[in-house]
């Protein structure tokens, strides 16, 4: 995994999660929905099935997602994360992602599971980051990034109710 900094999108693993949602979904559409975005990536196998077990290995996919969910929440500017290896094609007219609580749901769930283990380091991502000199960083990052989600999650259920 190449990264350059302790973000999941800063990371070709992350923006080719990024390049794959732009090629096949969002070429030329101004709005996606969450729950498109997600069934995308599981198709794709860029995250597990609704039946898997063993989710380890999809730990930076969720948090990638997670964060450009949570900046498209935001800033809106998908592109500002290309570099001369990602070229985010198909981001370029993309202004929203709407969430839904069944995704948001997802998202928390699995952002919890990376959270629990940050102690134990037992999972791969979070033993990656054992050794980083940027180890504390990271772990904001994953605690800004489910507080993100969990509000977005209570907003849209609310919205729903």
């Amino acid at each position: 995994m190449a990264c350059w900094g302790f973000h999941a999108l800063e990371s070709d693993e992350g923006l080719l999660l990024l390049d794959c949602i732009g090629e096949k979904l969002a070429a030329g559409k101004k709005s996606l929905k969450l729950a498109d975005i997600v069934s995308l990536l599981r198709s794709e196998k860029l995250l597990e099935s609704e039946a898997a077990t063993n989710t380890e290995d999809y730990d930076l996919a969720v948090l990638a997602l997670s964060e450009f969910y949570n900046r498209m929440q935001g800033e809106k500017n998908p592109l500002a994360l290309k570099n001369s290896r990602h070229a985010l094609r198909g981001l370029e007219e993309l202004e929203e992602i709407k969430g839904d609580p069944e995704s948001l749901g997802y998202l928390y769930r699995r952002l919890q599971e990376i959270q629990d283990d940050i102690d134990s380091c037992e999972r791969s991502y979070a033993a990656f980051w054992l050794e980083a000199a940027d180890y504390y960083d990271w772990i904001s990052y994953v605690d800004r990034t489910v507080e993100a989600i969990a509000k977005e999650k209570a907003a849209c259920s609310a919205a729903e109710a």
